[in-house]
């Protein structure tokens, strides 16, 4: 199967982003909104020994998304990315979006508006007492310039609604509406590009990466193109991660039929919660002391450590994990770690 990237412009210049897919001499268009791409920071690569891996005979190498040069390390820099293009588009550049008292989404959301001199509003799953006493992530954004926007748990559940983000748009000012962790068409597409070319010209083994919404591990699927199964360590209890991988592809691709053949290429763990979205537990405290005193990598308790954890579990339960090449993804959110620690 070969993929043809087309941009095409509607009557009020709104630009449209085309996926084609050729299949021997047919040709099916598959549009999703996407103006055209900026450059991005560049991340490294780099083999990362330690003693769990050598004892599994596995060749562990991860992508340093935590340490690249944005305001906003990590994966949400790319599902940022053609939002904030979408958003230039706007009479007046605003970014709207949601989030909780922790959310790197939020955090990077807010980081990236203030960089470019942005107008950012975040709605907040919160009460206006709760927020007079911000966590350190919110205080975050209101110095980052945010308009933080505290509405009802039942509200909040409400945030997908056409109605709903109509009521804010109207409320606001018109700003492009980012859904909650930064997913969509757009999110997936800019996530495409954490895939290199040389991920396609030397294939992994195994590619392994956390997800919440599931719209970068959809991004990754796309990039590889097939090279490389994909592992993803479901942080959702009880949520079924790999339809909505599905889900995420097919609002890029609309087509659901071949977002399911995509989809096909990820194994889901859906025990890698460890508890629960959120919940971090001493022993997961005590292994990113542990991988941070061992690799000098610094993991967030949120994603990446349970990822790892359940990886290293993987290992030791199947001999097939042996003389493998993973790639890691360590998609940051190390802003989190103020919640526990």
């Amino acid at each position: 199967m070969t993929a043809l990237e087309v941009v095409l412009f509607s009557k009020n210049n709104v630009p449209f982003f085309a996926v084609v897919k050729v299949p021997r001499l047919q040709i099916a268009p598959h549009v999703a909104n996407l103006p055209r791409m900026k450059p991005m920071p560049d991340f490294k690569t780099e083999y990362v020994p330690c003693s769990e891996a050598e004892r599994a005979g596995v060749e562990l190498w991860i992508r340093r998304l935590d340490m690249i040069d944005s305001p906003a390390p990590g994966n949400k820099a790319w599902k940022l990315m053609y939002h904030v293009e979408r958003a230039n588009l706007q009479p007046k550049p605003a970014l709207l979006t949601f989030g909780g008292a922790w959310s790197n989404h939020l955090h990077a959301t807010a980081a990236i508006g203030a960089s470019l001199g942005m107008r950012t509003i975040g709605v907040i799953r919160t009460t206006e007492a709760e927020l007079a006493r911000p966590t350190p992530t919110l205080q975050d954004c209101k110095n980052f310039g945010m308009e933080l926007f505290p509405v009802s748990r039942s509200e909040y559940k409400e945030k997908d609604e056409p109605f709903f983000k109509a009521w804010l748009c109207n409320r606001f000012d018109n700003p492009w509406v980012v859904p909650e962790g930064g997913g969509g068409p757009l999110g997936v597409m800019g996530c495409k590009h954490l895939v290199e070319n040389t991920d396609i010209e030397k294939p992994w083994d195994a590619v392994v990466v956390s997800a919440g919404t599931g719209a970068t591990a959809a991004g990754i699927l796309l990039g590889l193109k097939g090279t490389a199964p994909l592992y993803v360590a479901n942080a959702l209890k009880g949520f079924d991660m790999r339809q909505n991988i599905e889900r995420q592809l097919n609002l890029a691709l609309n087509d659901s039929e071949w977002s399911s053949e995509i989809a096909g290429g990820c194994n889901v763990w859906n025990d890698a919660h460890l508890g629960g979205f959120g919940q971090i537990s001493k022993s997961t405290q005590s292994f990113i002391e542990k991988w941070k005193a061992e690799t000098g990598i610094l993991l967030d308790g949120v994603y990446t450590a349970k990822t790892l954890i359940r990886m290293q579990l993987a290992w030791r339960k199947s001999p097939a994990w042996k003389n493998r090449r993973v790639l890691f993804i360590h998609t940051g959110g190390l802003q989190g770690n103020r919640s526990w620690q």
